[in-house]
């Protein structure tokens, strides 16, 4: 038996070079924003879309860098002054500032697209970072963070300027997790600098979108997937747990100081009926969105920026696809739990995934939406790690390697694809409601945008469509519907009576008649609305400062009736109006117009007075009020004639009796619309100016 030769001692592994891995680190790193922009190349081409449109073209705060603007954006909430919420996000919009102001793209959407891309790019550059220090692969980490950046499910976040907050949030989450994960890895000064660049960043996520609370979380999860110990000293992650919660708390003081001095937000049932639905129906119905939302990441064929009422059907013990879904996650969460100690990488992206999407997935507690795209953003990164893992055990390195290039080819394609839908409302509108033809948001946001691009040609339309949102929304009792649709419908019905004539003619009538009976049905629900909005203010211990009703509803109405001749309910509507909000000034022309009609010229002069009042005294205005005071007696000495100048003569006692009129109704509007200071001011000029009765 021949004796075996002795093995050759092998030589000891060389430590890794740290210039080979900067150089690696790079070239992979530049690869991923060739990979990225390739995938978004056509985005920045894309317009002002969805809520882009509100911030970019409604937020005075942005206009201009001034301390007064900078106190603006910190004091008041989001979406301050058009909407009641409960979001407080100034980061993001000080980011909306940057590109307004300093870049000086104001309206132009290129500029806030590219801002949008580089953050992804950056973020791409963090997941790849993260999924080294995971997968212990630099091949296998490129391929995660490629198929993550150009994953589809990110084009809500990425190519809609309003997903900026996504982007910063998922930046802070992740650059917080991997300075936390380098801590072990410093010494001395660099050590106290991490814990203090944690607790910025953190503080940085969690001002710029509230989900960004998860970084605390995955600390706890990455402490929890270390494969060996001792690991982190105990009193630096302390400092780090500490300086993320000390993040949530400063959070805490400035947003409770911030929305404790205005109204609560008012709970919209159509944006996610989760908020108004039986506690074990909505976390059904949530354990089943989560199922979609796993499917959406798996096969990214129908994409929606919108999935609103009714399009989501609410889940129960009957409901077979969410029994699956819950069986689903369930055996997903057994598997990586069961295989904790052996397989802590799927343990991780499966942590990963599920700590950052609990803030959006309705199971803690219910919130805006029901389900959104851009909710998986950052959710998207651990789906992307586990995908690599177990496709690399599946298959050999090169097979392995094969099948997610190709993965990232066809994800990137269909990402270049979706970004078309993104170009603006109507073609966004158009693409998502063949995949979500229940939603009453994507038919109403078709109709506005067929409106707008063609309101002649289109109109048909348009109502076909504003009448499929209303069928949608039809069978909701008052309180849960919407005002917004039936205020809309019945405009563009008024608008088809024009264009069918006007109300003299029968076809024409009968669209008014139409329009009328839509807006009824809305007046109805804005009522409800507002009740129900009050309520939450009174149970909430806050004042009654604002009004939910939605001020065109009332307008159109009036316009409507004003049409069809009935004039006491077209002033009544317009009242309601200017109790919504004085300064809409199309309400006293309709006044003026209804009583002129009726032959009440003195009537009609008052209402012209109040409008002059509000946006100064015109002088089509003013002619218009000597035509009215030629017919009223004694309104002879109403105008005076100064060189070319025509203005009111206070000192005539028929005009002084109508300014004092007019402004005691102005200030009865302001006291309605809840405008108290704008109302004493008011009343104290009427007083000392005027000689006007005090108004108590």
């Amino acid at each position: 038996m021949t004796r075996p030769k002795p093995e050759t001692p092998k030589e000891p592994a060389k430590p890794p070079d740290p210039a080979a891995r900067l150089l690696t680190d790079w070239k992979a790193r530049a690869a991923l924003f060739v990979f990225a922009l390739l995938a978004y190349a056509n985005s920045f081409s894309s317009g002002l879309v969805q809520d882009a449109k509100m911030f970019l073209m409604l937020d005075e705060r942005i206009r201009a860098l001034t301390v007064a603007n900078l106190r603006l954006i910190f004091d008041k909430t989001y979406w301050w002054p058009k909407v009641v919420d409960g979001l407080y996000r100034p980061v993001t919009t000080l980011s909306l500032l940057f590109n307004y102001t300093v870049l000086g793209n104001g309206q132009n959407a290129t500029g806030y697209h590219a801002v949008n891309f580089l953050l992804h790019a950056g973020n791409a550059w963090l997941v790849y970072a993260l999924a080294r220090r995971v997968l212990q692969d630099a091949r296998a980490a490129f391929l995660a963070a490629a198929l993550w950046a150009v994953h589809p499910i990110g084009t809500e976040a990425v190519t809609n300027i309003a997903g900026r907050a996504d982007l910063l949030a998922a930046m802070a989450v992740l650059g917080g997790l991997l300075l936390y994960a380098r801590l072990e890895d410093l010494q001395g000064w660099r050590t106290r600098a991490s814990v203090a660049g944690i607790f910025v960043v953190a503080t940085a996520g969690v001002f710029s979108k509230e989900n960004a609370a998860v970084l605390l979380g995955l600390m706890v999860l990455w402490d929890l997937c270390r494969a060996t110990p001792p690991g982190l000293p105990r009193g630096r992650r302390a400092a780090a747990y500490a300086a993320v919660a000390g993040s949530l708390v400063l959070l805490w003081i400035v947003r409770s100081a911030v929305l404790g001095a205005m109204p609560s937000p008012e709970v919209i049932y159509t944006d996610n009926p989760l908020r108004a639905t039986e506690f074990f129906v909505a976390r059904w119905t949530a354990i089943k969105v989560i199922a979609m939302n796993l499917g959406l990441l798996l096969w990214p064929a129908r994409l929606s920026c919108d999935r609103s009422y009714r399009q989501i059907a609410p889940a129960g013990p009957s409901d077979f696809v969410a029994w699956i879904a819950l069986a689903l996650i369930v055996s997903l969460l057994a598997a990586v739990i069961v295989r904790y100690r052996r397989d802590r990488v799927l343990f991780f992206a499966a942590g990963f995934f599920g700590i950052a999407i609990l803030p959006t997935s309705n199971l803690v507690m219910p919130i805006g939406s029901i389900m959104a795209e851009r909710f998986l953003y950052l959710p998207a990164a651990g789906f992307a790690i586990a995908v690599v893992a177990l496709v690399q055990r599946a298959a050999s390195r090169k097979t392995a390697t094969i099948l997610l290039a190709a993965a990232v080819v066809l994800c990137g394609s269909r990402t270049f694809a979706r970004n078309f839908a993104w170009h603006d409302d109507l073609a966004l509108a158009s693409t998502d409601v063949q995949t979500a033809p229940a939603s009453f948001k994507l038919h109403d946001m078709l109709a506005k945008s067929l409106y707008d691009q063609d309101p002649q040609r289109n109109l048909d339309h348009v109502i076909v469509e504003e009448e499929r949102a209303w069928a949608i929304l039809d069978p909701l009792p008052p309180h849960l519907s919407t005002q917004l649709i039936p205020a809309n419908l019945g405009a563009y019905y008024g608008a088809k009576g024009d264009a069918a004539g006007g109300p003299r003619t029968p076809q024409g009538r009968a669209w008014y008649e139409q329009s009328v009976a839509i807006l009824l049905r809305g007046r109805e629900i804005s009522r409800a609305s507002e009740k129900a909005f009050d309520e939450t203010q009174r149970a909430a211990g806050k004042p009654l400062s604002a009004r939910a009703a939605y001020q065109n509803l009332y307008i159109n109405l009036a316009a409507a009736f004003l049409g069809l001749g009935r004039y006491a309910e077209a002033r009544e509507a317009c009242r309601y109006a200017l109790g919504l909000n004085p300064r809409r000034i199309e309400a006293y022309i309709i006044m003026e117009v209804a009583w002129r009609e009726m032959g009440r010229p003195q009537e009609a002069a008052i209402a012209a007075e109040e409008r002059g009042l509000m946006e100064g005294f015109r002088p089509g205005t003013v002619n218009r009020l000597a035509d009215l005071y030629q017919k009223v007696p004694e309104g002879t000495c109403a105008l005076l004639q100064q060189g070319e100048r025509v203005q009111l003569n206070l000192q005539c006692p028929v005009v002084a009796r109508d300014f004092c009129r007019a402004t005691a109704e102005l200030i009865a509007a302001h006291r309605e619309a809840r405008m108290y200071a704008e109302a004493r001011r008011l009343a104290d000029t009427a007083a000392s100016q005027y000689a006007c009765p005090a108004q108590q």
